[in-house]
């Protein structure tokens, strides 16, 4: 029994890490499309403007009342990177341990 524990613990550690990195891999993605189609747009204003209109349209897409695709980790990811960054840049993956 404590083998069959320790691989269900194994497994459920795993499937937590797995849907992390689909929320990252989806929030990376977010920047990509807005990246490419807003790219020049996003240049011309400043910084503080342009991470405030990229969480707008994050919460517009992932919020989990009015989003349309609701995915409030995604959400959260994004409102965390573009809280804190100087500039709205590729969302790094975490570094193995």
């Amino acid at each position: 029994m404590s083998a069959n524990r320790g691989t269900t613990a194994a497994l459920s550690e795993l499937e937590e890490k797995l849907l992390h990195l689909k929320n990252l891999t989806e929030a990376n993605q977010f920047m990509l499309e807005v990246l490419k189609d807003q790219g020049e747009r996003l240049q011309e204003i400043d910084g503080d403007t342009a991470r405030s209109m990229l969480r707008e349209q994050a919460r517009s897409r992932f919020s989990p009342i009015k989003g349309k695709t609701p995915k409030p980790e995604v959400l959260a990811i994004l409102e965390q990177t573009l809280g804190t960054q100087q500039s709205a840049q590729i969302i790094p993956f975490p570094k193995r341990n």
